[in-house]
């Protein structure tokens, strides 16, 4: 004897969001239309925004000639972050390309240094 009950439906793949819970764990939504994933859409592409100004603001630091020391290396420290920010953003892309292989290694050290040289973000 069979039953004629249809298998249950595979559960919709999982998009990594670009936050983290209050312990620091990766935040997971289903894939497809919804709030989450429109305001996920939206953090990613102000993610960018954002390192496009750091990149812009770095330049115009190494071009100015009075630039200090100190000056040129915040602008290399908010290029390292804007760096790292954009990885991420393209990590999360990439994990919605099943096709597409996954990063290098190389994203993971440069994130992982930079978290290991203990320099804080600053404004």
């Amino acid at each position: 004897m069979t039953d004629n009950v249809p298998p249950a439906p595979l559960p919709a793949p999982l998009r990594r969001l670009p936050w983290d819970t209050a312990d620091g764990h990766p935040c997971y939504v289903p894939q497809g239309v919804g709030i989450i994933n429109e305001l996920a859409d939206v953090v990613e592409a102000e993610i960018v925004v954002a390192a496009v100004d750091d990149g812009a603001g770095a330049l115009l630091n190494a071009e100015d000639p009075s630039a200090t020391k100190e000056d040129l290396r915040q602008a290399a420290r908010r290029l390292a972050y804007a760096l790292d920010d954009v990885v991420k953003v393209a990590e999360l892309r990439a994990e919605r390309i099943p096709t597409e292989p996954t990063p290098t290694d190389r994203a993971l050290r440069l994130s992982e240094a930079l978290r290991a040289s203990g320099v804080r973000r600053t404004a």
